[in-house]
């Protein structure tokens, strides 16, 4: 029937499905949109446009042109049958494919222009590709529920194009594949396509087939274990009626009772070891409970090693692996001494051993254990994140294991060794959990005897193991963890300490090392260690200088090994040869003569460190400008520093309005390191009258201590390492606070001999010992009238 493409038709938009020319297709229609477009199609000769929606979830058309795929069907409506919900059931016929060109909404329902759709497939065209699209559909229905009666009524078709269509409906491809189908133009292009389809599904077939086979083939193996295992269970159990000889899990409950266990974790191994009795032993259950029992066997539950607490023998290995360190070699004395006395390592304090790196604090806990022969074991915190590297993982999880203090106990082969807690105070948190918080059930003898491990589940006793901690810096360490711990601080060592460690103990174990005779192959006098210690390393412990001798003693071993001619002694000329330009100045300190310029004292975690201070007074509007990376408790004391010196100059004929047109620029060098905190107080307020006064400050004189509004002078810590790092620097003299001077008496002899100490309540007492005070006339009459 022709088709009158100059008039416009109603338009049906089909959801979920495309209708294919000499094709019928009964199609369900609610919308009150295709309800109208059927009413009248039926009053105006029947025909009607068929076109896919895009998405078939959407309920409105808002933009056909956009909603609808381009390319749709001319039908005819052939029987409409009402059902009293209001929905009709139509019988559409296809008849030819066309494209839509413009859609109008005319009475609440589309009304579409359409053109033929170029090139298109005639009932006329043959396909050369016919029986072998005709095989494939026959090879595809033998996996679907399709009929053999419409298989062979394709067979019979004498139209191509028919056969093909009629043949699509049953295909399982999506619904843009389809309109794909719709819109291919050549015979032979809409066969190729169709094999294509179905040998993608004919592959597919097969490979579920196999998955099919070696899924029944698998399932038939495990049967046949099974059956086979049980086999050997029944006649396990009859020999063990006879002979004696129990199954495994009976083994596992023999040697659960030989090991005299609490009766809390009796129980609990007891009911795990009835669950495994009613497994398969090749059940993946049946592994996890045998590798949780194996965890508890492997536990040295009950074995203790006896404790030698001989204090002589305790001083000489301390005394033999350490040079100095006095104050903390006599706290480990007392803390040995209280365990001797008592007998038990509960309620005993944790140490924790707090100081630079390199100065010894790892090797001290290991004397302390050789010392004692008890058992030493070491854990590293230092980025630990996860909470379950302390509590373990619970047994739900695959591949769960405990935490490190089990695994510790196992390693130790005992219940009561010395663990290590090194870098305590580099444990992090984020979302896996707080470590530190899991840490205090650990560090607190109120509850350790009863420490709890996800994984075992039930309570171990932690109470007999000696816990030492290690720490760099104390103000990184959790309040609440830090509230268990009793700090013994190790300061940093001093030249003439570095000197004797250098020679006793670094340069022998360095050429023991590397394969030289001390003495006879290299050799160090202490001049030329002296050298290195100032030269070439700067630092609070001794690992750089190790490292920096080791090289020495390298080169000198490959001299050896290469024939070369030597002399044994390491001179200057040597180490210049094998060390290169010294990386340090022997003075690091400003030059003199300079107004403004103060030498400070500043500590780190890795020791202490000279803190020169400069200032520069410029014409302008009193603005107070800071650089070099300061942090906001350092402005504040710049702060009370020049509130203090305003209230000052008048005493050395300024008037203090000056500071209203100044601005003032301090600069602390170094400016990409981070400064912060109050005990530059006193040094930023000497440096701003030194520069207001224009009279210099000699950079051998070092200033450390918090200053108050008032001028009082506050009291700080670290003075041992910044009393080390003056001394290093060349400082002579040392101003400090009045409540420092129990630290003082604190200092070895060299510091107390190398630096003339004074101390000071107030300001003011180090104003009038470093300027030269010029009153004025009013100030002079202001001192008669009280007079």
């Amino acid at each position: 029937m022709a088709i009158d493409f100059s008039k416009t038709f109603p338009l049906l938009p089909l959801r979920d499905a495309v209708v294919f020319p000499h094709t019928t297709r009964r199609i369900l229609v609610g919308r009150d949109i295709s309800l109208r477009a059927l009413e009248y199609a039926e009053s105006h000769n029947g025909e009607i446009i068929l076109s896919a929606q895009k998405n078939i979830e959407q309920e409105e058309i808002e933009n056909p042109m956009l909603d609808l795929y381009s390319v749709g069907v001319v039908a005819h409506v052939s029987n409409v049958t009402p059902f009293p919900n209001g929905c009709v059931k139509v019988v559409l016929e296809g008849d030819q494919v066309v494209d839509l060109r413009s859609i109008v909404t005319k009475d609440n329902f589309l009304m579409v222009t359409v053109s033929p759709h170029k090139p298109t497939i005639t009932a006329a065209d043959k396909s050369s590709q016919l029986e072998t699209v005709l095989t494939h559909f026959k090879e595809y229905s033998l996996h679907r529920n399709i009929s053999e009666g419409m298989v062979d009524a394709l067979f019979t078709m004498d139209s191509h194009i028919n056969a093909f269509y009629g043949m699509i409906p049953f295909l399982q491809i999506s619904l843009d594949e389809r309109q794909r189908l719709l819109e291919i133009g050549e015979i032979d292009e809409l066969a190729q396509r169709l094999i294509e389809i179905m040998q993608v599904a004919a592959d597919t077939d097969t490979m579920m087939v196999k998955v099919q086979q070696n899924v029944r083939q698998k399932m038939a193996q495990q049967q046949k274990e099974w059956f086979i295992s049980e086999q050997i269970r029944q006649l396990q159990d009859e020999l063990d009626g006879e002979s004696g000889n129990a199954s495994e899990p009976d083994q596992l409950l023999k040697k659960v009772k030989a090991k005299k266990f609490s009766a809390a974790i009796q129980e609990k191994l007891e009911e795990e070891i009835g669950r495994m009795k009613l497994m398969q032993p090749t059940s993946p259950e049946y592994a996890v409970s045998r590798n949780y029992l194996d965890w508890f066997l492997n536990l040295p539950y009950g074995e203790y090693t006896d404790t030698v607490l001989n204090m002589k023998k305790v001083k000489g290995e301390l005394d033999s692996k350490h040079f100095g360190l006095d104050k903390v070699k006599e706290r480990i004395m007392e803390y040995v001494a209280v365990l001797k006395l008592t007998g038990t390592e509960r309620r005993a304090p944790i140490l924790c051993l707090v100081g630079p790196p390199g100065v010894g604090k790892t090797t001290l806990v290991e004397s302390i254990a050789n010392a004692m022969k008890r058992n030493f074991v070491r854990i590293t915190l230092g980025g630990v994140r996860d909470e379950a590297e302390i509590r373990g993982h619970r047994r739900t999880y695959i591949g769960a294991m405990p935490g490190r203090f089990i695994q510790a106990l196992r390693r130790a082969k005992c219940m009561n060794p010395i663990i290590l807690l090194d870098e305590i105070d580099k444990m992090a948190s984020d979302f896996r959990g707080d470590p530190a918080s899991a840490m205090l059930e650990v560090l607190d003898p109120e509850q350790n005897h009863d420490f709890t491990d996800h994984f075992m589940e039930v309570g171990l006793d932690l109470s007999r193991v000696l816990f030492i901690a290690t720490a760099n810096n104390e103000a990184e360490i959790p309040e609440a963890l830090r509230d268990r711990l009793e700090m013994v601080r190790l300061p940093g060592y001093y030249p003439h300490e570095k000197l004797q460690i250098a020679s006793k103990y670094l340069v022998p174990r360095i050429c023991e090392r590397t394969g030289i005779e001390n003495g006879k192959d290299v050799a160090f006098d202490d001049d030329t260690i002296a050298k290195v210690i100032r030269e070439w390393t700067r630092e609070a412990g001794v690992r750089e200088l190790e490292r920096t001798l080791e090289n020495v003693v390298r080169h000198r071993a490959k001299d050896k090994v290469m024939g070369k001619r030597y002399k044994a002694e390491v001179t200057e000329k040597t180490l210049q040869e094998y060390l290169g330009a010294p990386r340090y100045l022997d003075n690091q300190l400003p030059p003199a003569g300079r107004p403004g310029v103060i030498v400070g004292l500043a500590w780190t975690s890795v020791g202490g460190e000279i803190l020169p201070i400069e200032c520069m007074l410029l014409p302008g509007k009193g603005t107070l400008l800071m650089t070099g990376k300061l942090g906001d408790v350092m402005k504040e004391s710049a702060q009370i520093a020049l509130s203090l010196v305003r209230e000052r100059l008048e005493r050395f004929g300024i008037d203090p309005n000056v500071v209203k047109k100044t601005d003032i620029h301090i600069h602390v060098p170094e400016g990409a390191v981070p400064k912060d905190g109050p005990s530059a107080g006193i040094a930023l307020t000497l440096c701003l009258l030194s520069a207001f006064t224009k009279q210099p400050v000699s950079p051998e004189i070092a200033f450390t201590g918090e200053v108050s509004l008032t001028g009082a002078c506050l009291p700080i810590g670290g003075l041992n390492e910044k009393a080390l790092a003056a001394l290093q620097a060349g400082v002579k003299t040392l101003h400090l606070p009045a409540g420092n001077q129990k630290d003082v008496n604190e200092l070895p002899a060299p510091a107390k001999k190398g630096l003339k100490i004074f101390t000071h309540k107030h300001i003011d007492e180090i104003i009038k010992v470093l300027f030269v005070e010029k009153k004025t006339a009013a100030a002079k009459k202001e001192k008669k009238a009280k007079s």
